[in-house]
């Protein structure tokens, strides 16, 4: 059974700025987002057993994980960081809003949505790559124990998609807003939703 976690809002979500492979630390907000989602997996998974917690090796997503782990009274230390739960690779537009991708890169974007599955942005990576990546990664969690993935919406949407099969456009029309949690567990994906309100 597999527990996928966005991150929480970071200040770059607030700016509009593509993360990719670079960082920016949460927002308040974010860090009450990465609260409220452990305390929803302590509600489902109180009688879960050993619990492996994975992590992208960027900050925004361990520092989510290391709150999810004191929630869920689970030791930092025990938060594997793995390469392959990293974010979609967006090359020189990283940092850059929309607007500023479209001063400096014309077009650009215009020709992404033409193609967005095989499309790379220069110097990063396509959705085909990034898919390739989740396909690698759900090959190594065939057994019963539960794993909570913490990541990000990109490589989380082709998580899912690789995990049902779908088709490159209904991958790309998956989604992973910060206050939701997906269940990826006999063959279905179930959306939790991570209650701000509830202590």
């Amino acid at each position: 059974m597999i527990y996928l976690v966005r991150h929480g809002e970071t200040t770059w979500n607030q700016a509009g700025r593509q993360q990719g492979h670079l960082d920016s630390p949460l927002t308040s907000r974010g860090v009450s987002q990465a609260r409220a989602v452990g305390r929803a997996l302590r509600q489902v998974l109180s009688d879960a057993g050993h619990i492996n917690i994975e992590s992208s090796p960027l900050g925004r997503a361990r520092e989510t994980a290391t709150l999810i782990c004191a929630e869920l009274g689970i030791p930092s230390d025990d938060i594997a960081i793995l390469p392959l739960l990293i974010e979609h690779n967006l090359g020189v537009w990283q940092g850059l809003t929309f607007s500023e991708i479209d001063e400096l890169h014309p077009g650009a974007r215009r020709e992404r949505e033409a193609s967005k599955w095989n499309y790379v942005v220069e110097g990063g990576e396509s959705y085909t790559l990034v898919s390739d990546r989740a396909r690698q990664w759900l090959a190594t969690h065939n057994t019963a124990s539960v794993t909570i993935a913490v990541t990000h919406e990109m490589i989380s949407r082709t998580i899912q998609g690789a995990y049902r099969a779908l088709t490159p456009q209904e991958t790309l029309e998956r989604s992973h807003p910060q206050d939701r949690i997906y269940r990826l567990h006999n063959g279905q994906i179930t959306e939790l939703l991570a209650d701000l309100s509830v202590r």
